[in-house]
């Protein structure tokens, strides 16, 4: 057998290989989206790529589009555990205990100074109608930042939207590009992608 024919058959079982995984990766992000009060749908152009482990934000899944200039990362954080402690802390007069309902704005606060390298930038609500209305969330915002974290290694702006819904889970979304110039209308063919049921 010719080298080039083995090297064909090296890379096409490579990708068949990597294409099953990424699919695996969507079926379990979805499961985890549906166990958390949330749906997820792909926009159109993008595709599944694996998750990189980052000491900055942890995140369950990523897509690309086709062209290479939009990554997208979904991280979701469900209420369930701390409600429940909450709850077990309300019986306990020693006990303090943040409100679950309000944990987001520390970690969306803590997102944009470990995506920034320490730099904190503005981070703007949604107005509470239309993030109800767009995506059945309780509070929302965004915050539009440049990179200098391992988490950014390879993209120099990113955005976040930040989605909470009360007793339920909280969701940021971060959308990552190197031209400042197309990167709204990039993440508007995706900014629906996850939304509350």
């Amino acid at each position: 057998m010719k080298k080039t024919t083995l090297l064909l058959l090296i890379l096409l079982f490579t990708t068949t290989i990597s294409n099953a995984q990424n699919q695996e990766n969507q079926t379990a992000f979805e499961k985890l989206c549906t166990d958390n009060g949330l749906q997820f749908k792909m926009p159109t152009g993008f595709h599944p790529i694996p998750v990189k482990e980052n000491p900055d934000l942890h995140y369950d899944f990523a897509i690309i589009n086709k062209e290479g200039t939009m990554e997208i990362r979904f991280s979701i954080f469900s209420l369930k555990k701390a409600l429940e402690d909450y709850e077990a802390s309300l019986q306990d007069k020693n006990a303090i205990m943040i409100p679950p309902n309000n944990i987001y704005k520390g970690i969306i606060q803590a997102n944009v100074l470990n995506m920034t390298g320490g730099q904190m930038y503005d981070i703007g609500a949604f107005d509470s109608q239309a993030v109800k209305r767009e995506f059945n969330a309780d509070a929302g915002g965004s915050s539009f930042f440049k990179f200098n974290s391992v988490f950014g290694t390879g993209y120099e702006f990113g955005q976040f939207v930040y989605l909470h819904k009360d007793n339920v889970a909280d969701a940021i979304v971060t959308f990552m590009s190197n031209d400042k110039s197309t990167h709204s209308d990039l993440m508007l063919t995706s900014f629906y992608a996850l939304t509350f049921k």
